[in-house]
C-alpha cells in the first residue's frame, strides 16, 4: 500500500504541476498530461523490470553468498540503523511473489542451504533495484514525455522507491552471513561427529 500510494500521489503531483506550468485550464488538457505522466510510469516501470531480468540471467556466481561484490561495512550499516531501517522497512513491499522466493522473514534459519539461497537471492535483488534505479533515467530521452517536467521528476520517485528495498537488503546482508557460516560450521561437526559414530567395514 505505500509503494502504492506513492505512485499515485507523485502520479497526481507531477500531473498537476505540469497543468498549472502550461496555464491550460481544461479538463482535456489535465487528461492530456496525466496520460504523459502515466506514460512515463509505465516506461520506468519496464525499464526496472527488464533491469531485473537481465541481472537474473547474469552468472549465479556472481551473486554467491558471500560475493565480495555485496560485502556491506560497518559504516553502511550503522547508517542504515541511524535512517531508522527497522521502522519504515515493513512498509516497503517485497518482491519475492516474482521470483518464488519471499525475502520478508526467515522460515528455516537452521538450514544453511535455504541462508544461502536467501543471499542469493538478496544480492540478486540488490543488483537488480540498483540498475532500475539508475537506468531508470534512460526516460528522459523519450521526447513525449516532457524529459524536464515529467520524465525527470518520474525517474527521481522510481530512483528513491528502488533504493529503499536496497537499502533493506543490505542491512540485512551482515547478520544473514554470520547464520550461513554458523550453520555450515554445525552442519558440518554433525556430519564429522556422524561419520566418527558409524562403524567401518574394519570395525565389523
Amino acid at each position: 500500500m505505500f509503494y502504492l500510494f506513492v505512485v499515485v500521489t507523485a502520479t497526481l503531483l507531477i500531473t498537476l504541476l505540469n497543468f498549472l506550468g502550461d496555464g491550460i485550464y481544461t479538463l482535456g488538457a489535465f487528461g492530456v498530461l496525466l496520460g504523459i505522466t502515466l506514460g512515463g510510469v509505465a516506461a520506468v516501470f519496464i525499464v526496472d523490470a527488464i533491469a531485473a531480468t537481465v541481472a537474473r540471467r547474469l552468472p549465479q556466481r556472481w551473486f554467491a553468498p558471500e560475493a565480495r561484490a555485496f560485502d556491506v561495512g560497518k559504516r553502511e550499516r550503522n547508517f542504515y540503523r541511524k535512517t531508522k531501517i527497522n521502522v519504515w522497512k515493513k512498509h516497503v513491499p517485497e518482491w519475492g511473489c516474482f521470483t518464488g522466493f519471499h525475502k520478508d522473514e526467515l522460515r528455516s534459519p537452521n538450514d544453511s542451504a535455504y541462508i544461502g539461497r536467501f543471499l542469493l537471492e538478496s544480492n540478486y535483488g540488490v543488483a537488480g533495484h540498483l540498475a532500475g534505479a539508475v537506468l531508470g533515467f534512460l526516460i528522459m530521452l523519450i521526447p513525449p514525455l516532457r524529459p524536464l517536467s515529467v520524465a525527470l521528476p518520474v525517474a527521481a520517485v522510481n530512483f528513491v522507491l528502488s533504493v529503499l528495498p536496497t537499502m533493506i537488503l543490505r542491512f540485512n546482508t551482515p547478520a544473514l552471513r554470520g547464520l550461513y557460516r554458523r550453520n555450515l560450521e554445525r552442519e558440518k561437526k554433525e556430519a564429522e561427529k556422524e561419520k566418527a559414530s558409524t562403524p567401518t567395514a574394519a570395525q565389523i
